[in-house]
């Protein structure tokens, strides 16, 4: 250090240096994903959206519907249109990537309906997903005709779910002498979609891209770009059409999208046949105003015998070739009198700066306005029906790709509890407690009433009833709980469910110092603060760590909280249950009743038939016998004054004792004297 003071150009070096590192601090990073962190659920972390531009008086209602990969937390995800998270599906909609989730008719009801399934180059492996307004899924669709499994580019139920448009993509042995691929087998990609019986996975029609579009169509070629393929071995085959989406009208016919042909193809429902062409080469109209390449998701928005309306989206960029300056929605009308097609308008970004290589969508919305996923820049937009753009933010700039975004209505019921995690600095108590709660996929959700105890087993008390804000919400109470849980309510002030009783979060004594009031951070290293070399202590076994583990008490851990189906289940049990209680014992009480009746009936014609032969004995002895005469005569016992038990007690008069005729001639019946010699 000396020195370098002494020597001006050390100086000079060492100030530079430490000027950087001090500059260095206040230079944001560059992050390639942003999470969001939730205390609640500290098990996601999904992307976070981010809007830059909201109009919130002109969007139309609905939660926004994505699916972005390569994230942190792959899946399918809902969020609102304030850009806070409502679900995320990402472990419970299974393995792989989700794509082009959306809100379809199966059974009459609303589901959610995805491809889930497995990236390849430029495709997917898996299959169709339709999953419940509880999050559970009810059904998959897979293809049929003995091909590869389905493709990401378009899973649709239809026909209320009765059947489902997918696509396939399937390698297939090729003569490509023509493309130069000589000295062997050449291999295509052959683009297939079929239409299937959702309850059997029946094919109700099927589509090959080879029976009726020429590979020489392409605007791809071979080894072209990174999704082309080389169509050397199957591994590489050649993409040549590349199917992206499928539509169907209502006269059974179909309309799909091939990026590589940059073409749109309306598709006979009876023989597959083309019925006509927009763009590509030789196509069936004249394009008017405007042109596209590399186009995704096409859709009948209309159609009469003379006109049909459609929407698509033209990426014009493929990474490689570029023939627009930016990507846009477009809503096109065919006329098919003179057979021209003119664009109707065009949903642009801002500044119209935005260019994307692959993916994207357009969807048109029921108030007129259009929605718009643009792709492999993870960013989404919404747009008024003059093409202004009321909504504008992005998941991710960097790495995140997204194939579509939409938008729809829907409601959510999870049969999963809501999820809390308590913090509290200290347990004086006075220490303020701090409250997150959070329910996955719950839309219904307007409030949180938090409640606290000091023990495990109550009394429970109503600490704060509060606003839902955002996926989590939290609470700081002014005073310390160590019980605590919520409840979720909804706009009418129904409890739609209830978290665990926890134990509220303290930290120790040596960790408060680290620790705010209303949570405690992650810690950054072992040991404390320029401790060098610090690792992690290994502490004696058998000393106690959880300190909410009561042993004397171990039902205070059996609680998993309380959903409002649950309650619903809960009555319903109780009602069969009372039902089939009464079923079991509801003779009980007409049998007691009967038996008392008896009772009294015997105990009241015991006492008189006793009385009767009382009088009659007296009347008896008198006439034959002195009193003291009467008082010395054997004792016959009543049955009155035998115990309980014996039989005796249980005849309706005393029995006559046989005696032989040995032992008195004429006294055959003795014990009473009622019976006249």
């Amino acid at each position: 250090m000396i020195g370098s003071i002494r020597n001006p150009s050390g100086f000079a070096l060492s100030f530079l240096l430490i000027s950087l590192a001090i500059l260095y601090t206040f230079i944001p990073s560059v992050s390639a994903e942003v999470d969001s962190v939730f205390k609640s659920r500290p098990d996601l972390y999904p992307p976070v959206l981010t809007l830059e531009h909201r109009n919130p008086d002109k969007l139309s209602p609905g939660y926004i519907f994505v699916g972005p990969y390569e994230a942190a937390n792959s899946g399918p995800y809902i969020y609102d249109d304030e850009g806070n998270l409502v679900w995320s599906g990402w472990g419970n909609s299974g393995p792989g990537n989700a794509h082009g989730m959306h809100v379809c008719q199966y059974q009459g009801k609303d589901h959610l309906c995805f491809f889930q399934g497995v990236q390849q180059n430029g495709y997917c492996r898996g299959h169709g997903v339709i999953m419940d307004s509880n999050y559970r899924i009810v059904r998959t669709v897979v293809p049929g005709g003995g091909m590869a499994s389905s493709d990401m580019h378009e899973f649709k139920p239809i026909n209320d779910g009765k059947t489902a448009l997918l696509t396939v993509y399937q390698q297939r042995q090729f003569d490509m002498s023509l493309w130069n691929v000589k000295t062997g087998m050449g291999w295509l990609m052959e683009s297939v979609f079929q239409e299937v019986d959702v309850e059997t996975n029946e094919v109700l029609f099927e589509w090959k891209s080879l029976d009726h579009v020429d590979p020489s169509a392409a605007y791809t070629w071979p080894s072209h770009t990174d999704t082309s393929g080389t169509g050397l071995d199957p591994r590489s085959p050649w993409d040549y059409f590349h199917i992206n989406s499928i539509d169907k009208n209502s006269e059974g016919d179909y309309l799909i999208s091939s990026r590589h042909t940059c073409a749109i193809y309306k598709i006979s429902g009876q023989d597959g046949s083309v019925i006509w062409q927009l763009h590509g080469a030789n196509p069936s109209f004249k394009n008017i105003n405007f042109s596209f390449s590399q186009q995704h998701d096409a859709r009948f928005l209309s159609e009469n015998a003379t006109h049909t309306l459609l929407s698509l989206y033209n990426n014009g960029f493929n990474g490689f070739n570029r023939t627009h300056d930016y990507s846009s929605g477009m809503i096109i009308l065919i006329d098919h009198r003179d057979n021209t097609a003119t664009q109707l308008l065009e949903y642009a970004p801002p500044g119209k700066n935005m260019i994307s290589s692959s993916q994207g969508n357009l969807q048109v919305l029921p108030n007129g306005n259009a929605f718009i996923g643009w792709g492999n820049n993870a960013y989404i937009s919404e747009h008024d029906e003059q093409g202004n753009i009321l909504l504008w933010g992005y998941i991710d700039k960097d790495r995140i790709m997204n194939y579509r975004a939409q938008k729809f209505q829907w409601e959510g019921n999870p049969t999963d509890v809501p999820a809390m995690w308590t913090y509290a600095k200290s347990s004086e108590t006075y220490a303020p407690t701090t409250f997150y709660v959070s329910w996955n996929g719950a839309t219904r959700v307007k409030y949180w009433r938090f409640y606290g105890a000091q023990n495990a087993t109550g009394p429970f008390m109503l600490i704060k009833q509060v606003a839902k804000d955002g996926f989590e919400t939290s609470y700081t109470a002014g005073e310390f709980y160590q019980w605590t849980y919520a409840e979720a309510v909804d706009v009418e002030g129904q409890v739609l469910g209830k978290s665990r009783n926890l134990f509220t979060f303290v930290p120790s004594a040596e960790l408060q110092n680290f620790c705010a009031t209303d949570a405690c951070e992650n810690a950054q290293s072992y040991g404390m603060p320029n401790e060098e070399g610090a690792g992690p202590a290994i502490p004696p076994a058998g000393i106690i760590t959880v300190p909410w583990v009561d042993p004397g008490r171990p039902d205070t851990l059996y609680d998993w909280g309380q959903t409002e189906q649950s309650e619903g289940e809960e009555k319903e049990a109780e009602a069969h249950s009372s039902d089939k209680t009464y079923n079991n014992v509801g003779w009980i009480a007409p049998g007691f009743g009967f038996l008392v009746t008896v009772a009294a009936i015997y105990t009241i014609h015991r006492v008189y038939r006793r009385r009767q032969q009382d009088l009659s004995r007296v009347k008896e002895r008198a006439s034959t016998e002195h009193l003291d005469q009467m008082e010395r005569a054997p004792h016959s016992v009543e049955a009155d004054e035998l115990p309980w038990w014996h039989w005796r007690r249980f005849v309706g008069r005393q029995l006559p004792r046989y005696t032989p005729l040995t032992e008195g001639q004429g006294s055959a019946w003795q014990q009473g004297g009622h019976i006249e010699r």
